[in-house]
């Protein structure tokens, strides 16, 4: 089954809390993908991209409205949140050799383990501008392979940046920032970052690691 369409269009979305009363606003189907071996199918949904002209957002990356779980084996599914939001688009981990995998058996998504799926989320207009955009925080999500055990593993008020997982090590490396300046957005300018070890057994976060602790 084929990945995720590189170069998707950038999408430009309306206030969380407006999308999800509004059930005129249309959805589309994203490409399906293959988790593992496993008989999931995850189906992300997008919103319409007529939306393009509303102002109440401005992100720079692609965002997925949500993500259905197919399962083969039952022939059911399932939605992974309860209302729409906006998940970062999941990417593949890079092939270092052209061609060294077989037809069939696509590049890992970056955002999953041998147990899990991670999520970054923009729950709401956080700065309380007007608008959901890259100075709102990502909050980092996990949930298990069949999108179920859904829950936040980083706090609201930083923002969940990026993550390295070490599957055979079991655990996961999230990068994290703070908002140096307490003015409600997550900028260029506030570069405390910091380092936490996720262990992938119990989802346990350990202790961070800083230059200026």
């Amino acid at each position: 089954m084929k990945g995720i369409l590189a170069g998707a269009l950038l999408l430009a979305l309306p206030l969380l809390s407006q999308t999800q009363k509004n059930e005129k606003l249309p959805r589309y189907f994203g490409e399906a993908i293959a988790i593992d071996s496993s008989s999931t199918v995850l189906i992300p949904t997008r919103y319409n991209a007529d939306l393009l002209s509303s102002n109440k957002l401005a992100l720079w990356h692609d965002f997925y409205a949500n993500v259905i779980f197919y399962d083969m084996s039952t022939d059911t599914y399932k939605k992974l949140f309860e209302t729409d939001t906006y998940i970062r688009q999941f990417t593949r981990e890079r092939n270092p050799i052209p061609d060294s995998r077989p037809e069939g058996n696509p590049a890992r998504l970056n955002n999953t383990s041998r147990n899990w799926i991670f999520y970054f989320v923009k729950p709401g207009d956080y700065n309380k501008n007007g608008r959901i955009d890259n100075d709102d925080p990502s909050v980092l999500y996990v949930s298990n392979k069949a999108g179920n055990k859904i829950r936040a593993l980083t706090p609201e008020q930083e923002n969940a940046v990026s993550m390295e997982v070490y599957d055979k090590q079991g655990f996961a490396l999230v990068k994290m920032q703070r908002d140096s300046d307490n003015n409600k957005r997550f900028e260029g300018k506030d570069r405390d970052f910091y380092y936490i070890r996720l262990n992938l057994a119990d989802l346990a976060l350990g202790q961070k690691i800083e230059l200026n602790p």
